[in-house]
């Protein structure tokens, strides 16, 4: 019996694009199951909303294949693709009312128009918006608008949304609220979703998996989890979260485990590292990381002590920041300043500045990476 392969809602195989001696997009891979939301993530200019314009068919990759339904796209129109699509900026138009704005694409189509109230009215209550229908845009808030520009994207009942940074122009607490909407309305619906933001928390709190990309390449393709805990390249480990960084050597190996140094003998102490991936050797020049919310701060100098798999220090608190639910903490240790991030209740009244405090944590943990130049 022949195997059969297995189909996927996209395909992008060796995609590139340059604009005049500049390449946006460079030997992009990537294949999407059916109803996966997808990230692509990355800085300005990295080539992300470039891969979403070619998947739309608002541009022609090139080199490589698009491939979308097992169908080779190359070449074809946007409205010949079965996709919708939302915009930073609404796009609604401004003379339509809501309803007739969430219609547009299906009179295009030549729905019957009994369908069309029948469609419109189910969308906008997958939106929770179904008493604006008879209101125009300019009577919306933003947060509204863009829940409107969703609601016209998914009435066509597409096989594939793509969101080109649809949160951006909302302010912080809006933001959070559209992507609960968003996270909800992929649930409902289960449509293939490309979403592209440069905020990481979004894809990390709306994807099943992300890619990450830098310079037209993809650094890093996999679950948020991955990409968080399993970073393939000092690039992703900084660019999602945030992290101590301290300039190092490898001195040697004890127990498989890195033994650094930290440049210019600014700690009092011996780094440990599970070197993780790839080679090192004695005197090689490494950046070393540690996020803040993997260091543990006690104001009890015994806990400091334990199991030879955490490294244990003494520091001094020199700034205190406090962020709702959690205290950033600047503790100086020897010649370096580490960030620490703790539970606002877990030391409530007991952490001043000018403290002495313990830090310690796991090897595994502390991330290596070649080099001391970024």
């Amino acid at each position: 019996m022949s195997k059969v392969s297995k189909m996927y809602d996209v395909e992008l195989h060796g995609i590139r694009k340059t604009f005049g001696p500049n390449v946006v997009v460079d030997n992009f891979n990537l294949q999407i199951e059916q109803g996966e939301c997808i990230s692509f993530l990355g800085p300005s200019g990295c080539g992300k909303t470039t891969t979403l314009n070619m998947i739309a068919g608002f541009l022609d990759p090139d080199q490589g294949d698009l491939i979308i339904k097992g169908q080779r796209m190359n070449g074809v129109p946007a409205n010949k693709r079965d996709l919708g699509m939302v915009f930073q900026t609404y796009s609604l138009f401004p003379h339509m009312t809501v309803a007739d704005n969430v219609a547009y694409g299906l009179k295009l189509r030549k729905v019957p128009k009994a369908d069309i109230t029948e469609r419109v009215q189910r969308v906008l209550e997958l939106v929770k918006l179904p008493h604006v229908a008879d209101r125009y845009p300019k009577q919306l808030s933003g947060g509204q608008r863009q829940r409107i520009a969703i609601a016209r994207a998914l009435v066509t009942e597409p096989s594939l949304l793509l969101l080109d940074e649809p949160l951006s122009n909302l302010d912080a607490k809006l933001r959070e609220e559209l992507r609960d909407e968003l996270k909800r309305l992929h649930k409902e619906t289960g449509v293939t979703t490309i979403f592209v933001t440069h905020d990481q928390e979004e894809a990390l709190y709306l994807s099943d998996r992300i890619v990450v990309l830098d310079h037209g390449k993809v650094e890093q393709i996999g679950t948020p989890w991955d990409i968080y805990n399993a970073p393939a390249s000092e690039f992703v480990h900084t660019f999602i979260g945030k992290s101590n960084r301290i300039i190092g050597k490898v001195k040697g190996m004890e127990n498989s485990r890195l033994l650094l140094g930290a440049g210019g003998s600014k700690l009092p102490f011996e780094l440990r590292a599970n070197p993780k991936s790839g080679s090192f050797a004695a005197g090689d020049d490494v950046s070393i990381y540690i996020r803040p919310e993997k260091i543990v701060l006690s104001l009890d100098e015994a806990q400091a002590s334990g199991s030879p798999e955490w490294t244990a220090v003494q520091g001094q608190v020199k700034q205190l920041s406090f962020l709702g639910a959690f205290v950033e903490c600047e503790v100086a240790v020897g010649g370096e300043t580490l960030m620490v991030r703790v539970q606002s209740a877990e030391l409530q009244g007991r952490l001043q500045e000018g403290q002495a405090v313990s830090l310690h944590w796991n090897i595994d943990d502390v991330f290596v990476f070649p080099g001391k130049e970024r």
